[in-house]
């Protein structure tokens, strides 16, 4: 019997449809090095299907920074969100957790910039992906987290808005699709493991992705890497993004809804008269009857475009040999006869 590394074993488990007779006798025959192969032309089948879908996707100016998001025109309304939403929950004495984990993703995107720049610099189309891909799911992040889990609620016997987190929307939004892929890479990034996969790819100036190159240029341990670490955050997020088919503008138009009523209500604070009090009430009043109808439509995209993400994926991990290699491999041949 041949020996089969744990990372392929699981990707068989994973990608292939195992109740297919053939695939089944292949996969348990080839050897070490065919094994190797099969990985590789895994990796690149997986991940053209992600790039397919790309152009399709509106990542607005992102693409345009080039590998440093603070470039991005609103980088610091990117931070404001982040900040207000840290003390929104510390203010209801709710864990932090949602608006770290998009924190620390903002921040492992900027310590790379060196390694993203490059890639743009060289034009490597994994980590490009990878970083518009990323940057735009903290984007949305924040924007589903406000839509679901913030509400703008008049205050009884007053004109004035008030701020209200629902707690029971926040602990669903927790595990979301976009949080729960953000959470994954940043623990791919705390293990090394999506450096060492992109210092590969740029080292190699490999521009494409293709199950030569990978097996070839890059070796057998980046196209683990990428299998394991990038394929499967890329694919949950690429195809989120292409059923919602959101504009970018929507996501910062109810980040800066939560900045400016927020604004407001500090404005408020501070207000004594009466005329001045009812202004700010009006600016209140037009803030949330935007915000509700663009939370609206983000939470219900949000929802169909997840479920729609999800059946795809699970429909394009049952493939078969044929699926992903041209030919039998040599080590398999006799398998089948």
């Amino acid at each position: 019997m041949n020996y089969r590394s744990k990372e392929f074993t699981t990707a068989v488990h994973e990608y292939f449809d195992i109740h297919d007779i053939e695939t089944r006798k292949i996969l348990l025959a080839v050897n070490e090095v065919d094994q190797n192969q099969i990985l590789a032309s895994l990796t690149s089948k997986l991940y053209n299907n992600i790039v397919d879908k790309v152009d399709d996707i509106d990542f607005g100016d992102i693409p345009r920074t080039k590998g440093d998001i603070t470039q991005l025109p609103n980088y610091d309304k990117i931070v404001d969100c982040i900040n207000t939403l840290k003390n929104i929950l510390i203010q209801y004495k709710q864990p932090e957790d949602p608006v770290l984990t998009i924190e620390h993703a903002l921040e492992n995107i900027k310590i790379r910039r060196e390694l993203f720049t490059k890639a743009y610099r060289y034009n490597i189309e994994v980590p490009m992906v990878l970083y518009n891909t990323i940057c735009l799911a903290i984007i949305s992040s924040i924007s589903l987290m406000i839509s679901t889990s913030i509400e703008f609620i008049k205050t009884p016997n007053s004109e004035d808005f008030k701020i209200i987190l629902d707690k029971v929307s926040l602990n669903k939004t927790k595990n979301s699709l976009l949080f729960l892929n953000l959470k994954k890479f940043n623990e791919a990034c705390r293990k090394g493991d999506i450096d060492n996969s992109l210092e590969t790819l740029v080292r190699n100036k490999l521009r494409n992705l293709t199950g030569v190159e990978v097996g070839i240029a890059a070796g057998t341990i980046a196209a683990i890497g990428i299998l394991f670490n990038i394929v499967p955050i890329l694919r949950e997020l690429i195809f989120f993004f292409y059923y919602s088919r959101t504009r970018v503008s929507e996501y910062f138009d109810i980040q800066a809804d939560l900045l400016q009523m927020n604004a407001n209500n500090l404005d408020a604070s501070r207000i004594t008269t009466g005329e001045d009090k009812r202004k700010v009430a009006d600016r209140q009043s037009k803030i949330a009857q935007m915000f509700r109808k663009i939370a609206n439509k983000l939470a219900v995209t949000a929802k169909t475009s997840e479920a729609e993400a999800t059946k795809e994926i699970s429909s394009a991990n049952k493939n078969k040999i044929n699926d992903v290699v041209d030919s039998v491999p040599d080590s398999a041949t006799s398998a089948l006869f």
